[in-house]
């Protein structure tokens, strides 16, 4: 196999792990939600205890900043992939992202 095919291959696994981890958390994020929405409403009314509340709020919290940073990876590493093909070389197609990264954060 070329370096060109392994190379495709690798970041064809990265994506492919990057889309499993995000979509992954991503659940976890929208089961926290609706269990600290459930809790919040039993602390309210029932008496339950606050902890409950607390913890599935922090999870859900966790969840999604982990769902959204591996969604930015896996759009970085396509994006990198894509200038590759057209011929930039790999710390190129990297300075490209971050330009383009910190020009939109600013």
């Amino acid at each position: 196999m070329s370096s060109y095919g392994a190379l495709r291959m690798e970041l064809r696994t990265k994506l492919i792990c990057l889309e499993l981890l995000g979509g992954i958390f991503g659940w976890v994020w929208i089961v926290a939600s609706v269990a600290a929405l459930y809790f919040l409403v039993a602390a309210i009314f029932f008496d339950s205890p606050w902890s409950r509340f607390f913890w599935a709020f922090g999870i859900g919290v966790v969840g999604k900043w982990l769902a959204k940073g591996f969604r930015d990876n896996q759009l970085r590493v396509a994006f990198v992939a894509e200038l590759m093909e057209k011929g930039l070389s790999r710390e190129e197609a990297g300075r490209e992202w971050f330009e383009r990264y910190m020009r939109k954060k600013a």
